[in-house]
């Protein structure tokens, strides 16, 4: 394999292993707990932070997944950079306003980092996106075993 394969086949894994984590770490628990955490940045009311505590962690496994496997890995990482400016906006929300969020909820109750913290690592999950946006469908990816007719 080529390193930009490598790097790409990397970024396309790590991506795809961080929206997994996250999305199902919120899954374990009460939707309405995330609601909570969602309705704390105070960019939307308490039904609309409830019907997205129910749909975005699901939408995180299933983008993941996609990531891991490869399947459509280049509209996944588009759909994940959406997913990453949502929260990079909601994050840069809470930083400059000075809403008070020990945890920014991304993972549940598994990690707690700050606001800043989370936007640091958003940031940076959004740059491997592009590299995944970016890259040709590499060897190990179900999207280049369908290209082979395998």
């Amino acid at each position: 394999m080529k390193p930009r394969a490598a790097v790409a086949l990397a970024a396309r894994v790590a991506v795809g292993a961080v929206m997994v984590f996250a999305g199902a770490s919120k899954l374990a628990l009460p939707a309405e707990e995330f609601a909570r955490v969602i309705e704390a940045y105070g960019l939307v009311s308490a039904s609309t932070a409830l019907s997205m505590a129910g749909l975005l962690p699901w939408l995180e496994v299933l983008l993941g997944w996609a990531l891991i496997l490869g399947v459509r890995a280049r509209w996944a990482a588009v759909a994940a950079s959406a997913l990453l400016a949502s929260f990079l906006f909601a994050l840069g929300h809470v930083i400059l306003i000075g809403i008070p969020i020990p945890n920014c909820g991304c993972f549940g109750a598994a990690v707690h980092f700050t606001p800043a913290h989370a936007f640091l690592f958003d940031s940076l999950t959004l740059a491997l996106c592009w590299i995944v946006f970016r890259s040709e469908p590499d060897p190990l990816s179900l999207d280049s075993w369908a290209n082979r007719g395998l």
